[in-house]
């Protein structure tokens, strides 16, 4: 279920690049794999994972979440589950 994409993306700065379909970086539950903020496909994917993960239905939640990544994540945060549990501490409603 597609909750969150790329025209709901509120940054235009992203780079895009080409994964092949069972890529880790965009496809799977998120794990130990490397996260790359500045990467769109892994932006959407990671925001669309945890949206159905936590159960968020609304795109304004998704944007929450790429403004927290895009704008305050931690330099040693480098793995989408760290992504993950980084965000369930400091995304706030």
């Amino acid at each position: 279920m597609i909750l969150f994409s790329k025209r709901n993306l509120y940054y235009t700065d992203y780079q895009w690049t080409t994964y092949i379909p069972n890529d880790p970086r965009v496809n799977g539950r998120p794990d130990h794999t490397a996260f790359n903020k500045n990467e769109g496909n892994e932006m959407v994917y990671l925001i669309n994972k945890l949206m159905v993960i936590w159960d968020y239905r609304f795109a304004n939640t998704g944007n929450k979440m790429e403004k927290l990544i895009h704008n305050e994540l931690p330099a040693d945060i480098t793995s989408q589950e760290g992504v993950q549990n980084w965000l369930k501490t400091n995304l706030k409603f």
